[in-house]
């Protein structure tokens, strides 16, 4: 007697993520949240018009702590934070690249993410013309992954026709986008800044010769992490399957759920954590200035 056994069709579940790239994109999310914290304990006092009359001991402290963090940012001190901050924004774009590799219409993606970049710029402004914002947004993060990603998109259609060249091209782009960048000083906030906004320059803000703003990174050398990611992507990530599957599970999750909507994150965590500091300050007996 022949005994049949049933069996399911194996295929790919769609759902199913690579949860270490979920893990690291939420981990730098984190970081930039815990740096956007400090700034704003930092800078708190501006914000309420009776901060030296009440002088809490405790914000006082946060702020003392917030400003040594901060302080290690400068080129006549560099410490932690310059190097942490280069350190998050690369493996972010890195990862960029990575779900590039992943994806099935970047070019749809990109140009999404161009439209919440531009009515990101267009509330900056208006929140520059409040005061609100000391700068408005030219051409920050947000611009800068949907340019990228329209780039890598255009490079992954042009070298199609060769398997070996489509692996490689994002690889050799992305080594000589970084170097350039770097060995241009590209990747500096310090020179040549604008205080004010210039038309002239406005390419400039774009290409990384040139900043403006609260929030910039210029494509050089920036572009260049997001390539790399693309590589690597399309190298390690083919089968879109986790490299240490073993390491997931419930442990991750907290992290994984913030690296899985990290645009929303994005999209909210300034006024979120402004409004949390903000909040504990009124508690405080602290009296806004507007």
């Amino acid at each position: 007697m022949v005994t049949t056994v049933a069996t399911k069709p194996i295929f790919r579940d769609k759902r199913r993520r690579v949860w270490e790239l979920d893990f690291l994109r939420g981990f730098a999310v984190l970081a930039m949240c815990f740096d956007h914290l400090m700034f704003d304990l930092m800078a708190f006092r501006s914000w309420f018009s009776n901060s030296y009359e009440v002088n809490n001991p405790f914000m006082n402290k946060l702020s003392e702590l917030a400003s040594a963090y901060w302080n290690t940012s400068r080129l006549d001190n560099i410490g932690f934070r310059f190097w942490a901050h280069y350190i998050f924004v690369f493996l972010f774009l890195f990862l960029v690249g990575v779900s590039c590799a992943l994806s099935r219409d970047n070019t749809k993606r990109g140009s999404l993410l161009g439209f919440v970049a531009l009515a990101f710029s267009g509330v900056s402004f208006v929140l520059k013309a409040m005061g609100i914002m000391s700068d408005g947004i030219v051409f920050g993060i947000l611009h800068c992954i949907a340019l990228s990603i329209l780039c890598v998109a255009a490079v992954d259609v042009v070298t199609r026709f060769n398997k070996r060249v489509n692996l490689y091209a994002p690889l050799v782009i992305g080594l000589v986008i970084l170097a350039v960048g770097i060995g241009k000083n590209f990747w500096s906030m310090v020179y040549p800044f604008d205080y004010a906004f210039n038309d002239d320059h406005f390419l400039g803000y774009v290409l990384g010769t040139h900043a403006y703003g609260d929030d910039w990174f210029g494509l050089f050398p920036y572009v260049g992490a997001v390539f790399l990611g693309m590589y690597w992507g399309k190298a390690v990530y083919s089968e879109r399957l986790s490299l240490l599957p073993a390491l997931g599970g419930k442990w991750n999750k907290p992290i994984n759920f913030v690296g899985r909507h990290a645009l929303l994150f994005y999209l909210a965590h300034q006024v979120a954590i402004a409004g949390l500091v903000i909040i504990v300050c009124l508690c405080l007996g602290y009296k806004l200035n507007f």
